[in-house]
């Protein structure tokens, strides 16, 4: 991994609060030249440091209205296929392993609380390997930092 220095940070918060600012916009800011700028930002994408750019979308904007947070009991054994089939599933937006009982921490969005029942009976349930799972509804969120994340070792 690349050693990074003020600049580059400081280019990774231009490039967190907006991931389509342009190389010249970014250049004016930290004082370097858009060439500069673009060598240092493909150096952070071969590195693994940047994963890529993206942009965060309301739920609601795919009527999805109940955000749900689950903690998947698992048998050890089928940890990997499990969680394989929750990362296929369209409404799951995030499916993590975590420390303490065998299991994986999820983040779905459905189209309503209503659906909440029917949605863990046929999306988790149903799979092999599920022993138990534990949800709670979002009410209300205060920060994502969608930004940050942990994708490998």
């Amino acid at each position: 991994m690349i050693q990074l220095d003020a600049t580059d940070y400081a280019i990774l918060e231009i490039l967190k609060d907006d991931g389509r600012c342009s190389y010249s916009d970014i250049a004016e800011q930290v004082h370097l030249s858009r060439v500069a700028v673009r060598e240092r930002i493909n150096s952070m994408k071969e590195s693994g440091i940047i994963h890529g750019f993206t942009v965060v979308i309301d739920a609601k904007a795919y009527q999805k209205k109940a955000g749900v947070f689950m903690d998947v009991e698992v048998a050890p054994s089928k940890l990997e296929s499990v969680a394989a089939r929750l990362v296929e599933q369209k409404e799951i937006a995030i499916v993590s392993q975590h420390t303490g009982t065998t299991g994986l921490h999820v983040h779905a969005y459905i189209d309503d609380v209503n659906k909440l029942s029917s949605f863990l009976e046929e999306n988790i349930y149903s799979i092999d390997g599920v022993k138990a799972v534990r949800s709670q509804l979002l009410i209300h969120q205060y920060k994502t930092n969608s930004y940050l994340a942990r994708y490998q070792e």
